[in-house]
Formats: structure tokens, C-alpha cells, sequence
């Protein structure tokens, strides 16, 4: 087991048994650069905004400072959500100690709701660790050079304009680069 898998599942006394081949399974997709700040077996309800459909299913849950990795395997059949951490819109933190306490994670298309602890205190201390997390890949991103958005997009409109790119082709461009804003 990696030792930043090892210090989140310490830092919580998370009991990690009968999840030993999700934690297995969601290692192997980590790379080297990502660090592991949260690890949890939890249910996670995911609820597509379009379509209304909720999907709940058991498996682990890892944050890490680059994204927001679940993993389940159940009768053979690998399941996996991966969120990067600059495609989160909110992170909400609830509980009661009666029902559980809930990590929800709002992204355009999504929300997931991942069932986290039972103390309060302890829902608390995890959405403070969601919200470092987005908030240190937000300055990560931002030291990283980035080429400005505006100047490429009066780029595509020069190519445009000169019969290199067709208007569909510049407007999905276009589209992309605002996204980034």
C-alpha cells in the first residue's frame, strides 16, 4: 500500500475491511504525481442532472490533489468516477450523527453524494480537506503557464477569416477556450 494511502486511512481510523481489492484497484490508477490526501470505503449516490437518475453503489472513495477518484468492484464488474478537482463547482458537508454524515460534490453534469462518517466533527475536518484540495490545485493551475485565452481566440478568428478554419470549427474552439475562464 502507497504510504499516502496508509496516513489518510490513518488520519481517520478508516476500517478498510472487505474494501482491500478496491483500494487495490483505485492505487493502480493514481500516477506518481498524485498525492493521496483522503481515502474512505463509502457509498457513493451519483445523480445525473440531465437525466435524474441516481446510481448508488459501495466502493472507496480517494481524494487527491489533483482529483476525486471512486472505485468499486462488485460480482467481477469494475465501476470507476473520476471527477478532476478544477471541474468541482461547490462541496457541501452535512450531518447528524443519526443518519451519517455526507460529503456532496456538485459538478456541472453530476453530483455526488458520498457517505462519509457519522461524527460531525469528522465531516467538518473532511470538507476542509476537499476544500484545500480545490483550492491548492486552483494555484497550482495558476502558476502553471497558461497561454492567454483571448489572444487565441482572436488567433482562431484570423484563421477564420482567412479560410483555414470554417465557422463551426472556430465556434467550438471558441467554446472550449471560455470554458477555461
Amino acid at each position: 500500500m502507497r504510504k499516502d494511502v496508509e496516513q489518510a486511512l490513518s488520519k481517520f481510523d478508516i476500517n478498510t475491511f472487505g474494501n482491500r481489492t478496491n483500494i487495490d484497484n483505485a492505487e493502480k490508477m493514481l500516477s506518481d504525481e498524485e498525492k493521496v490526501l483522503f481515502v474512505t470505503p463509502t457509498n457513493l449516490t451519483v445523480s445525473s442532472v440531465n437525466i435524474r437518475k441516481k446510481d448508488t453503489t459501495p466502493g472507496v472513495l480517494f481524494l487527491t490533489d489533483k482529483r476525486v477518484l471512486f472505485c468499486s468492484q462488485i460480482l467481477g464488474k469494475f465501476k470507476t468516477e473520476s471527477v478532476p478537482l478544477n471541474e468541482i463547482r461547490s462541496i457541501n458537508g452535512n450531518g447528524n450523527g443519526l443518519s451519517g454524515g455526507h460529503i456532496e460534490i456538485q459538478t456541472i453534469a453530476k453530483t455526488y453524494d458520498i457517505l462519509v462518517s457519522y461524527k460531525m466533527s469528522n465531516v467538518q475536518q473532511i470538507q476542509q480537506i476537499f476544500d484545500q484540495a480545490r483550492a491548492g490545485f486552483g494555484s497550482q493551475q495558476a502558476a502553471s503557464p497558461q497561454p492567454d485565452i483571448l489572444s487565441q481566440i482572436e488567433k482562431l478568428s484570423s484563421l477564420k477569416d482567412k479560410g483555414i478554419i470554417s465557422e463551426s470549427e472556430f465556434n467550438a474552439k471558441k467554446a472550449e477556450l471560455l470554458s477555461r475562464l
